[in-house]
């Protein structure tokens, strides 16, 4: 499979083509995994109880706090409705990634990592918020950064 980029003045908005030789079966699943991946919301409440919808891949993370799941991103704080497990199944596919029990981090929202700690990573994000990982998720958390 080959990925190409095109840039040209003709195109006012990105597209995204998928060729072949023949529809089949392949074909067909990858539009549909393409059509999910871009236009996924989840809908959430802000914190003036307005109904928004959110683009996962402006969160910089999920957390739970008060029993309830929380999302921020660079605007504000948004209470989800969905739990943190069915947030995992639904993004797998994205660079989101929990870091523990009760937090999912997006990895391309971090700015950066402090591995000195013993059996823990402590993880900075774009907006300063410090966290940290369970663990039980710091081999994975390396094995997926490609730090190990």
């Amino acid at each position: 499979m080959q990925v190409k980029m095109l840039i040209d003045k003709k195109y006012k908005s990105m597209e995204i083509h998928v060729c072949n030789d023949e529809k089949n079966a392949s074909v067909t699943q990858m539009v549909k995994d393409i059509e999910e991946f871009v236009n996924i919301r989840l809908p959430g409440t802000d914190e003036r109880g307005e109904k928004v919808m959110l683009n996962p891949q402006e969160i910089i993370r999920f957390y739970a706090q008060n029993q309830k799941v929380m999302a921020q991103d660079t605007k504000g704080v948004y209470s989800v409705q969905k739990k943190l497990y069915e947030l995992e199944e639904i993004l797998d596919t994205m660079d989101l990634f929990r870091i523990s029990k009760s937090e999912i981090i997006n990895l391309r929202k971090v700015r950066s990592l402090d591995i000195n700690m013993v059996g823990t990573i402590k993880v900075i994000l774009i907006d300063g918020t410090e966290t940290y990982t369970s663990r039980r998720n710091v081999t994975r958390l390396k094995k997926k950064l490609g730090l190990k």
